[in-house]
């Protein structure tokens, strides 16, 4: 079993070299390289240890088989993309929605290729196994706008086709390989019927890994909590089905648990999508299973990295992956790091107390080997994630099981199974609120727009590596727990003591949208809060805020209602405490938006109102002046402006104001010479004109920017005007958030 560890590991190894290090140019003399050590070492292998025959032998197989792969993959690519092609796909899965429009995947006729099929509402009606023809556009899914990605290709997508124009729908062929779609299409629908509209979206998460219907607060909220893992469906929904299986044939031997569990096992991996950490979890679990009917022991490191090379050679891309990155590491902490902390406290016999400090060291493991990942990819690390797992997983647990067996009888029963699913209501309902509750605790969670807290990290792992390499002791590891407590708290605090002027502005980076906070004297207001890019502005303006210590909002100005600029305030509002929203009056188009916000402000007792005169209200030792709009016609032209002053010190944000409502601005209000423009329209070339730069002379301009926006912004003819005006410029896509102190 110790062999198998050692090659599966070394497998993986290469291939994370592959993906990250290597090009594909040099993996052949990578694999030659390793096949000589390995026929070096072939006749010595009596004397040297067997392991490094193992290694090379394993690297050079790794090495060979990656570079097959991803030139079948690189050149296949190559041949499919074009503009303006005849395509032949067949659909593989149902729809879902994705940033406002739909996809769905497919299967490219002559490449062998899955793909991401992009379209409207009319992909809704489109059903595993049928053929769509037509004219489309290809393009490449490991690249986007020329920015390198991994979330397609580590998922097995390599292509992404736009239909141009009409296409041919052909009736869909009968297959087997079609039924984990259909069985998870009539699992949602079942769902739907069962629990409504209030607890539908947190069952089809909890069951099929579907996320698409849960809200952004109800995401944010999850997410803040430490708890939103449970809405992806992983390694522990795999424990769960198992543990269910377990209790229903309780009496029944060995070899018959296995000959239930293991089949109804993969066939709830492929209805969910044989997510990577599930297909981890699934074959370490048979394995386990399996094991002592063989004669053998079960081996979790080695169950652990053998499912790892099987994954590998499935998809080598599915390296870069986060969910089989966060699977494997979470794994690590629970094999190696929990069963340390369990022993810092002797035995104890109580059950209650014995159970609480085995729930609580389960869960300090898994944050200790996931937290640089979280940091990575998620920007945060959730310091209450112990506690809020140690409140929830039981109750995750049991609304998995209740809902699980709700679904089965409610597809033949249905009254039984909406009895069974009363308690599973009961379950999201708990699971949902506690997570609300949690998620206001101030400092539950700190964030690496602290830029502290890389350094923290640093010295944690710098602890942690310390205390693996020393003799064990109880009191070594209860000091270094204490001061990896004691230096966080510091490093939380750090950005809240230090001076921030009386006055403290951030054009803060949301990617292609707008967002710009100013604080005085413990007072702080935020105008705008959007994004058009796959970025969640809500969460990045709320993790600005909370890292300095800002949980309450005295205003949030919207000033006008596009998605760049307004699509982010349900997670602010769920993220802080807002006293009003300022908005301009909505047009009939804008309607939907407002209605929306009208309700998340209701839920969070924010008022609302909208401007149709200009304001003067205090912002601490500050003003601000909130400019009703001047222009009629688009959204864009009837949007706010917003004028923040203190003593001499004036910054102006005028929206997405054009020309024309620039001049008429200049024209109707006192504006005084400003040392900061945010400017206008993300640096359009319809904005930040030559009569606004010559009435207001700014000396400072900041551009809020997406760095793979569509649009061209910001505009050589506007960062021309601005040059001339001699002004120092400030991007968010060069620079990340923009800051400034006004002592």
């Amino acid at each position: 079993m110790r062999k198998l560890m050692i090659v599966s590991l070394s497998f993986a190894a290469a291939t994370a070299l592959a993906h990250y290090l290597l090009p594909l140019s040099l993996l052949p003399l990578s694999a030659g390289l390793s096949l000589a050590a390995f026929l070096l070492l072939l006749p010595w292998r009596r004397r040297l240890t067997a392991r490094l025959f193992l290694i090379t032998a394993a690297l050079a197989v790794s090495f060979l088989y990656n570079y097959a792969y991803r030139a079948h993959i690189t050149g296949q690519v190559a041949n499919a993309l074009g503009e303006s092609r005849q395509i032949t796909a067949y659909v593989t899965d149902y729809a879902e929605p994705a940033n406002g429009r739909w996809r769905l995947s497919v299967s490219v006729e002559g490449t062998g290729l899955q793909g991401m099929l992009y379209g409207g509402e009319e992909l809704r009606t489109l059903r595993p196994g049928e053929v769509v023809s037509g004219i489309m556009t290809v393009a490449d899914a490991s690249v986007i706008r020329q920015r390198s990605i991994t979330a397609f290709t580590a998922k097995g997508f390599y292509l992404l086709l736009y239909p141009e124009g009409d296409y041919a729908v052909s009736p869909a062929e009968g297959s087997l390989r079609r039924w984990p779609a259909h069985a998870a299409r009539r699992m949602q629908e079942t769902i739907d019927q069962l629990y409504g509209e209030r607890w539908s979206p947190f069952l089809r998460a909890i069951l099929l890994g579907d996320r698409s219907l849960l809200s952004d607060r109800q995401g944010s909220d999850l997410s803040e909590a430490g708890v939103y893992h449970i809405t992806a469906v992983s390694g522990m929904h795999c424990g769960f089905l198992l543990t269910m299986a377990a209790l229903l044939l309780r009496r029944r031997r060995g070899w018959q648990l296995s000959a239930v569990t293991i089949p109804l096992l993969w066939g709830y991996v492929c209805v969910v999508g044989a997510p990577a950490s599930m297909s981890r979890a699934a074959v370490m679990l048979t394995m386990v299973l399996l094991a002592p009917l063989l004669g053998r022991e079960s081996d979790a490191p080695t169950s652990l990295s053998f499912a790892l090379m099987l994954l590998l050679l499935r998809n080598p891309y599915s390296v870069a992956g986060i969910g089989l990155q966060l699977s494997f590491a979470a794994v690590a902490g629970l094999l190696i790091v929990t069963p340390k902390l369990h022993r810092l406290l002797p035995s104890i016999r109580r059950r209650l107390p014995r159970l609480f400090w085995t729930s609580l060291t389960t869960s300090l493991g898994i944050l200790i080997t996931t937290a640089p990942l979280s940091g990575l990819y998620f920007n945060a690390l959730t310091v209450l994630a112990p506690l809020s797992n140690l409140l929830m997983l039981w109750a995750a647990q049991l609304t998995f099981m209740a809902g699980l067996l709700s679904v089965g009888l409610g597809l033949v029963l249905p009254p039984l199974g909406a009895l069974l699913a009363l308690p599973a209501s009961a379950g999201a309902w708990y699971i949902l609120t506690l997570s609300k509750w949690i998620a206001r605790i101030p400092y539950h969670a700190v964030y690496f727009t602290n830029p502290y807290l890389k350094y923290w990290l640093a010295y944690a792992v710098a602890l942690l590596i310390f205390c693996a390499l020393t003799p064990k002791g109880r009191r070594k590891m209860a000091l270094t727990a204490l001061l990896t407590a004691l230096t966080l708290v510091l490093t939380a605090a750090l950005p809240v003591l230090t001076d921030q002027g009386r006055l403290h502005a951030a054009a803060i980076d949301v990617g292609q949208g707008a967002s710009t906070l100013l604080s005085s004297a413990g007072t702080a207001a935020v105008v705008d809060c959007g994004s058009s890019g796959a970025l969640d502005p809500g969460g990045s303006v709320g993790d600005y805020l909370n890292t300095r210590g800002c949980y309450r909002l005295r205003y949030l100005i919207l000033t006008h209602y596009h998605d760049d600029h307004a699509n982010g305030a349900e997670v602010l509002m769920a993220r802080v405490q807002v006293d009003t929203l300022l908005v301009p009056a909505p047009s009939e188009a804008d309607r939907p938006l407002y209605d929306a916000l009208c309700q998340w402000a209701a839920e969070r007792g924010t008022a609302v109102e909208i401007v149709t005169e200009d304001q003067t209200v205090p912002l601490g030792e500050a003003v601000l002046h909130i400019y009703a709009p001047v222009g009629r016609g688009s959204t864009n032209e009837e949007g706010l402006s917003v004028l923040c002053t203190l003593d001499d010190f004036d910054l102006l944000v005028t929206g997405d104001m054009n020309t024309i409502n620039e001049r008429i601005l200049t024209a109707s209000k006192d504006l005084p010479d400003i040392e900061v423009l945010l400017v206008g329209h993300h640096g359009s070339r319809t904005a930040t004109s030559p009569v606004l730069l010559e009435r207001v002379t700014p000396e400072v301009g900041i551009i809020s920017v997406g760095a793979d926006n569509p649009y061209g912004h910001p505009a050589q003819e506007a960062m021309a005007r601005m040059a001339a005006a001699r002004m120092t410029l400030y991007r968010t896509d060069l620079q990340g958030t923009v800051s400034i102190a006004v002592r």
